[in-house]
Order: C-alpha cells, then sequence, then structure tokens
C-alpha cells in the first residue's frame, strides 16, 4: 500500500507540474506546428518530481532552505489581441540567506495576475501559476486571457511560495474587436502607436524609450528591428561596453539580452504599452524566450509576418523583409546585387509571405477598415545618397516593391503608410512606382509637387542609438546641407533628416494619420531632453502626405518645399 501511495503521489506530482511548465509559452518550440524544437515539458516535470520522494519515504536528515526569486523591474507584454496579452518576467533564483546557490535542476514558480483596478486588488480578470527553469533562461511568457476588448489592464507577478514577494505593476490594453466601428476604437479617441528601430547598446543610452513612456501617450509601442545588436563595439567612454562576444550561441544571444534589458528607459517602455516587434533570424530562440511575441505558424519555419485588425480603424500589418525566403541579397562584398535589381521575378518577401500580404491588403479593404499600416524593417522607397543605393533595401528588389504598388493601384485600396525602419535616418516620402518618373510608362500620374496621384505615405525612421554616415560626421549644418541634396535628388521623397537619434508617433484616427517625429539632445547620458522635430498630416483618401509637408516648418534636417532644384 506504502508503494501504491508514494507512486499515487508521484503520478499525481507529475501531472500538477506538467500543467504548470505548459502554462510558460517560452517552454514551446518558437515554430507552432514543430514542437520537436521545443523542451520535453513531460521530463522536466519528472526530473522535477523526483525531490518529492523524500517527502513519502526514509531519508537522512536534511535542511530545505528558500531560494529567493529575482522579478526586479524586468517584465513586459505584448501582441496583443482583444481577448488576450502576452505576459512576461524573468524570475532567477537567488542564493539563500547563507550563500548556498539553488539546485539549478529545480523548476521556479511564477504566479501572474491581471485586473481593470491599478493596484491589482480584487478578484482578478485572470490569473495562473508557471514553472520557469534553466532550460529556457529563467524565462516567463504567459497568454492572459478572458480579457475585454479596448480595456486598460494592470499585472502582476509573484513568487508563488511566497506572494509577497512581488514585481511592480505592469500597464498593458487589449486591442479594439475587428468589427468595432472605426470612430469607437479606443473610445473614441486616436490610437497612437510609438515606432522605434536600430537600437545599439554600445552607441547611446535608451533615451527615446523613455521619453515615449514618459511624455507622449502612446498605446502600443512598435518595434520594426535590431532591438539588440550581435557586434561588440566600445560604448565605454558613455558607460555602455557590451558583454561577452560577437553573438554565436544562445549563451551569448541570452547574455545580450539579458544586458540590453538592464537599461532603465527599456525597462519602463516595457512595463508601460504592449509591444509589437519584429526580428532578425539570429538569435530566434533567445527571442522567443525574452521577448512578449506570439508563436506562429511554424511550419513556415521563421514566419514572423502576422495582422492584427484593430476595429473598422486600421489593419496593422507586420512583415519580415529581412530573412523570410529573400532572394540573395547585399552583403557588402557581393556587387553582383545590383545588376539583379530590375529582374522581374526577383524577391524580397518570398512567393508565399507576398501572397499573404497582397491577400491582407485586400481583404483590410473588403472588411472596411480605414488605414492600411505596414511595419517592416526597411526602407520602401527609391532613395539615392551622393549616387550610392543600398541593395539590401528594397531598391534592390525593384519588381517586388512594384508588384506591391502595383496592387494597391489596380484594387483602388487606399489608405496606406508603410512604416520603416534600419537606415538610422528620418525620412517621410509619397509612394509610387519609381518608373513612373524615370520612363514616364506607366500609367499612374504623379505630381511631385503635389504628390497628386500617389499611392501611399511611407515614414521611416532613425535610430534609438545607431548612427550613419554621412550625417555620423557631420555638424548641425552640414547634415542639414546634405538631407537638402537627399531630397532634391529623390523625386519621391518630401523630408529627410539624420543628424539626431530618436523614434515617431503615429497617430490613427478615421480621417487623419498624424506622425511625429522626436529627437533626442544628446545619447551619451541618460535623459529625457527631447523635442519635436518634424510633422505630417496625411488626410484619408489622399494618398500622400498633406500639403504644405510638414506645414511647412521643419527643426532639422530639409524639406523638398524648401530646396532650391
Amino acid at each position: 500500500m506504502r508503494v501504491f501511495i508514494v507512486s499515487l503521489l508521484l503520478v499525481q506530482g507529475v501531472f500538477g507540474s506538467l500543467a504548470k511548465f505548459d502554462k510558460n509559452l517560452a517552454f514551446r518550440s518558437p515554430f507552432g506546428n514543430e514542437p520537436q524544437f521545443g523542451h520535453d515539458t513531460v521530463a522536466l516535470s519528472r526530473r522535477n518530481i523526483q525531490p518529492s520522494r523524500r517527502d513519502v519515504v526514509a531519508a537522512s536528515k536534511f535542511k530545505d532552505e528558500e531560494y529567493p526569486g529575482f522579478f526586479g523591474s524586468d517584465f513586459s507584454n505584448g501582441d496583443p489581441l482583444d481577448t488576450s496579452i502576452i505576459l512576461w518576467t524573468r524570475a532567477v533564483p537567488l542564493p539563500s540567506k547563507s550563500g548556498q546557490l539553488p539546485d539549478q535542476s529545480a523548476p521556479v514558480c511564477v504566479s501572474f495576475k491581471i485586473s481593470t483596478n491599478s493596484d491589482v486588488s480584487g478578484k482578478p480578470i485572470d490569473s495562473g501559476e508557471a514553472f520557469t527553469s534553466y532550460d529556457i533562461d529563467f524565462t516567463v511568457k504567459v497568454e492572459a486571457t478572458g480579457l475585454k476588448a479596448d480595456t486598460k489592464y494592470f499585472y502582476q507577478f509573484a513568487d508563488c511560495t511566497n506572494p509577497s514577494k512581488v514585481s511592480p505593476i505592469g500597464r498593458t490594453r487589449t486591442l479594439s474587436s475587428s468589427n468595432t466601428p472605426a470612430d469607437k476604437v479606443n473610445g473614441g479617441k486616436p490610437l497612437t502607436f510609438a515606432v522605434f528601430s536600430c537600437s545599439q547598446f554600445q552607441a547611446g543610452w535608451f533615451n527615446a524609450y523613455g521619453f515615449a513612456t514618459h511624455n507622449t501617450t502612446a498605446d502600443v509601442f512598435v518595434h520594426l528591428g535590431d532591438y539588440i545588436y550581435e557586434s561588440v563595439g566600445d560604448g565605454a567612454p558613455i558607460g555602455r561596453q557590451t558583454l561577452g562576444r560577437e553573438l554565436a550561441t544562445i549563451a551569448d544571444y541570452r547574455q545580450r539580452l539579458n544586458q540590453y534589458r538592464t537599461d532603465l528607459d527599456l525597462q519602463a517602455a516595457h512595463q508601460h504599452a504592449p509591444w509589437i516587434t519584429v526580428w532578425k533570424f539570429a538569435g530566434v530562440r533567445a527571442y522567443h524566450e525574452w521577448m512578449p511575441i506570439r508563436q506562429v505558424d511554424a511550419q513556415d519555419q521563421l514566419r514572423i509576418w502576422r495582422n492584427f485588425q484593430i476595429g473598422k480603424l486600421l489593419d496593422l500589418t507586420m512583415l519580415d523583409t529581412r530573412q523570410y525566403d529573400r532572394d540573395v541579397t547585399d552583403v557588402n562584398y557581393n556587387r553582383v546585387v545590383a545588376s539583379l535589381a530590375d529582374v522581374p521575378g526577383r524577391s524580397l518577401m518570398g512567393p508565399k509571405q507576398e501572397k499573404w500580404f497582397l491577400d491582407t491588403l485586400s481583404e483590410s479593404k473588403s472588411r472596411g477598415a480605414i488605414w492600411r499600416i505596414v511595419g517592416q524593417q526597411i526602407v520602401f522607397s527609391q532613395l539615392e545618397e551622393f549616387g550610392f543605393i543600398d541593395y539590401d533595401a528594397w531598391e534592390g528588389y525593384r519588381a517586388n516593391r512594384n508588384r506591391i504598388l502595383d496592387h494597391l493601384y489596380e484594387n483602388h485600396i487606399s489608405n496606406t503608410a508603410i512604416l520603416s525602419g534600419d537606415s538610422h535616418a528620418n525620412w517621410a516620402s509619397d509612394l509610387a512606382p519609381i518608373q513612373t518618373f524615370r520612363r514616364c510608362q506607366r500609367y499612374y500620374h504623379v505630381q511631385s509637387d503635389t504628390g497628386r496621384g500617389a499611392i501611399g505615405v511611407e515614414f521611416a525612421g532613425t535610430g534609438v542609438t545607431s548612427t550613419t554616415a554621412p550625417f555620423s560626421t557631420e555638424t548641425f549644418d552640414q547634415a542639414t546641407n546634405t538631407s537638402a541634396v537627399f531630397v532634391r535628388d529623390n523625386i519621391d521623397l518630401q523630408w529627410s533628416e539624420g543628424f539626431f537619434r530618436g523614434f515617431f508617433t503615429l497617430e490613427v484616427s478615421p480621417k487623419t494619420l498624424h506622425a511625429t517625429y522626436y529627437s533626442m539632445r544628446n545619447v551619451t547620458f541618460r535623459n529625457l531632453d527631447g523635442f519635436a522635430v518634424a510633422s505630417f498630416i496625411v488626410n484619408a483618401g489622399e494618398n500622400r502626405l498633406s500639403r504644405p509637408v510638414a506645414g511647412g516648418k521643419v527643426l532639422s534636417g530639409a524639406l523638398k518645399s524648401q530646396v532650391v532644384h
């Protein structure tokens, strides 16, 4: 009988333990339909339950000590839907009071709760417990469900074994359901996105994140790529030297993500609002562990492209224009790409993603959404800099770009705005096929001074800290002159700026898009000294930047309207 009881207890323990392992999404494969890339939670449960034998069989004397879990301020949330949100934290067991290190094979139990009350008091809307372990770098990723659409929430993590040990309280929100009337989304107020890219730790302090958190009313934070950098560099003069080496192993990526998340402004931004992100290929396993991103269809291998239907106000479509099924690109030594830029079948997105994207644009129009906002990593419009063309961007895939623009024109799909990162500079452009200007053979007639005939706009943002030549070595006046040359030489480019680091916000209402670019005065130390450098309006149905562009005035860079041709 004793053996039976012991066995029964062990079985019950395994299944109870298994549920807490399975609750943590970080144990799963990054690829939804490829479970073999996940962790064997059954085996982990059995590994965990073995110590319980000492509770039911005779054993030598021993003394248990509590191993406190560390929550700190490192937690976040992301990929919001209308009824659920991904919550994330990390809970590293610390040494005991006697200095004894914890058993690394033992899991850490973390509880969570989410509430509409700012102090998370009362009965939570959702709650639960999950195990984490060293196998996934002690990360915890859970999905809070049963939430109401278009609602603000507050959430908190705690130690299962000691509920008094809690994390700070985080803020998040759900999005409107897809059938919500446009004028009812976000309670009838404009929905605002804060848009970031290119945050290199050793290049500067992440002041843009802090400014967006404390000095804007952004509802959702969008990151377009280069959340971390694989490279090392000498950030010692500003106190930002990277740890470790050039990233290669999962341990390297975990260390780098850990270091990035020591930045107080990045922590604050993750606690302040939900994030929607895209990645690069490298470090997918670590990215899956550390970021509040949902799993995507794994049969498509590294697919991260996905769409958010936010009422009838907009579709936010996130693309992978870096890795997914991309034809050969410019890797600095492969200059043959220049000769391939106009090859008709050349693809930056791969045929499967391209078809999905075009279908998504059409479906967005069919369902009555007013705006189509497209988040992706690289500059979409033509951009020639003193004769240099970046064939790693869309300019190296011109036929692919024109297929997208043709689809918009031929299907009369209006109100499209493409958001871009990667270039480490600010740009604002009207969108039209380049051949319209160079050969005048296409049937789209665009007036460069008014923008009439364009089919959309592009807003491209500078890096949070990353710089680019020639702006990185120029004075303010020199950078302004460089921007003047760029807007003169690129017919669809309406504004160029590259002197400052920062981000931009995009405020979406049924009648307008309002993009505001923010610049940080100094990223060599932590501060919130920023200012609005330029502001742009797009009126629904016009498919172009409203004239005069930026109201005819910017505080940095150059407008096309100010440049003598």
